[in-house]
């Protein structure tokens, strides 16, 4: 994926809509683009902001499968006990 020149922040409903993956791969643009170097110090530090943005968004996303996982762990856990009990 290739970061156009000019800083294009998403809003935060189009961030929001961002599945995962789609965004973790934009932040890899991103870091890339930054590393290369060579940028304007304003557009690399709309870069970074955009970035920080991104890695919201993914940690966001990453704490809501957890706690689903969790949540899914636990009710299973449960459901193994009640079986596990004599009647």
């Amino acid at each position: 994926m290739t970061i156009p020149l000019e800083f294009d922040p998403l809003s935060v409903a189009g961030l929001e809509s961002l599945a995962f993956e789609e965004a973790f791969q934009r932040l890899h643009a991103l870091v890339e683009a930054l590393e290369r170097g060579g940028l304007p110090l304003d557009q690399t530090t709309g870069l970074y902001q955009q970035g920080m943005s991104l890695v919201q968004h993914c940690n966001r996303l990453l704490s809501q499968a957890e706690l689903k996982i969790t949540q899914l762990h636990d009710s299973y856990s449960a459901l193994d006990l009640e079986q596990d009990e004599p009647a």
